[in-house]
């Protein structure tokens, strides 16, 4: 019989918070399934984001073959960026688990589906398919009942009250573990693949919390929450391993953890203050369209992508890049005329290069690495105001770090390396200037490069020894998928050893 597998995307724990939450008693089951099987490090994306993780862990891929740094790329002639989707990585040819696999079920993955984008909902998960037959298709897996409501704060903006989001996401992982049983019990496809979205979302939010938590220090009503979320992903972890048949391999996978967050740092704002990117002057229309009609049509669940995806189709693609304030006011407000360099990633930072990009300014060649080179020796002497410590740690051109035939859609430069308790903010929050270090806000946790992919002895040989790298996942499952039969234990020559205790 043909084997079977189950990935579990675990995404934000590592090893070491996988040891803490363990040593806790709060993830009986997945401990069951590491003492079963091994454990061994792995190599995650650069850099260490979920989007990032995803992108490479589905497509068998790093930027360079792709073109996505952090599930984002930059469609050639247009300043506006492509979210990693299921259709983007389906074309890619490879080792992408989208392209090969037949008869698999994607639940809750975080990339744009097949179907038009939907909005994240607390009360649903999202399940995608693939037939033998290579057709895509989706559908939610709704709970019947009630989420709590979102409170306001003294200025009037709506924000979810930290205990609130830790209800919702705990109700959306015990739909996740229903919906996984489901599949399991309703004739398992060959391939699935679960998200977990939640747990990045909490390590995120909570990590502070819950390192106090690991220090003794007692907080009984968000320990109480916390304990709740992660005994109900536990348990849907434990339906997914201990439903599996005997043909199943059960996989878990992790690209990057977390640690403590100190403070934010933004490439725009940092851009800004060096004068490299300018913005528009503000006026009625800027507010006409950025506070009430961008709103209005995100409300109508009109996306830009999808509509410039139709309009391509009889060549008015454009239309919607020149004119796409109204649906991605972050781009629209830019003042290109006066932009050398500007960031679309969180890490990566292009270069204005007059004749590829559409209102470029810089002259290529030495005007162009003349200023990357600037940026990057100016990035790498950047020091926290606070303590004077230098927070950058290593800047990349792109071909130093990828080699793969699209690596020229990639950011000119990467950050590679910087203090990992600084977190990279989001790169579109570009409407003000802002400053290049700010609060975390929401967030306590700072996502580090420190995975793990763990897989249980119980259900036969994997090739282990081949995955150092989230790259190397989907390849080593493609060769899974189509052995004809299961091999036995005596013919894995192929399956690593387990690691001795230290």
């Amino acid at each position: 019989m043909s084997p079977r597998v189950v990935l579990l995307g675990l995404g934000g724990l590592s090893a070491d918070i996988l040891q803490k939450l363990s040593g806790a008693g709060w993830l009986p089951n997945l401990s069951d399934l590491l003492a079963r099987g091994a454990l061994f490090p792995l190599e995650g994306p650069t850099p260490p984001f979920a989007d990032a993780e995803w992108s490479v862990l589905l497509s068998g891929a790093d930027p360079g073959k792709t073109g996505f740094l952090e599930g984002w790329r930059k469609r050639p002639g247009s300043y506006f960026p492509e979210k990693a989707s299921f259709l983007s990585l389906d074309c890619r040819e490879g080792e992408s688990l989208l392209s090969t696999a037949e008869d698999a079920v994607f639940l809750d993955v975080p990339l744009n589906g097949a179907l038009p984008h939907v909005e994240e909902r607390f009360d649903s998960v999202r399940i995608l398919r693939k037939s033998r037959r290579g057709i895509w298709s989706e559908e939610l897996f709704s709970s019947p009942f009630p989420f709590a409501g979102v409170s306001s704060d003294d200025s009037g903006k709506s924000r979810v009250d930290g205990h609130v989001l830790v209800e919702r996401l705990t109700r959306k992982t015990i739909l996740e573990g229903l919906a996984l049983s489901r599949i399991q019990d309703d004739g398992p496809p060959r391939l699935v693949v679960c998200g977990f979205l939640a747990l990045d979302r909490i390590l995120s939010r909570f990590y502070q919390d819950l390192r106090l938590l690991w220090q003794g220090f007692d907080r009984p009503r968000l320990r109480e929450s916390l304990r709740l979320f992660f005994r109900v992903f536990d348990d849907a972890v434990g339906q997914a391993f201990h439903r599996a048949s005997s043909d199943t391999i059960v996989l878990a996978v992790s690209g990057h953890g977390y640690g403590p967050l100190r403070k934010s740092l933004n490439l725009n704002a940092f851009l800004h203050s060096r004068k490299d990117l300018s913005f528009r002057d503000k006026g009625p229309l800027d507010f006409f369209f950025r506070r009430m009609l961008s709103p209005a049509l995100r409300g109508m669940g009109l996306r830009r992508e999808p509509l410039r995806r139709a309009l391509d189709r009889f060549a008015l693609g454009r239309v919607i890049d020149r004119a796409g304030e109204p649906l991605s006011s972050e781009i629209g407000h830019i003042d290109w005329s006066r932009t050398r360099a500007f960031a679309l990633t969180r890490t990566g930072i292009h270069l204005n290069v007059r004749g590829s990009e559409p209102r470029g300014i810089l002259s290529p060649g030495r005007e162009e690495r003349s200023l990357g080179e600037e940026i990057i020796s100016e990035l790498k002497r950047l020091v926290d105001p606070e303590n004077g410590l230098p927070v950058i740690r290593d800047v990349r051109w792109r071909e130093e770090l990828f080699d793969g035939p699209r690596t020229r859609e990639l950011p000119h430069l990467i950050v590679s390396g910087w203090d990992g308790s600084y977190g990279i903010g989001d790169w579109r929050k570009t409407g003000s200037p802002g400053s290049v270090f700010s609060d975390p806000q929401d967030r306590t946790g700072s996502p580090v490069p420190s995975g793990f992919v763990c897989v249980s002895e119980r259900f036969g040989a994997f090739p282990v020894c081949d995955v150092r790298k989230i790259d190397h996942v989907a390849p080593a499952i493609r060769k899974i998928l189509s052995a004809s039969r299961k091999p036995a234990l005596s013919e894995s020559a192929f399956l690593a050893p387990r690691p001795k205790e230290a």
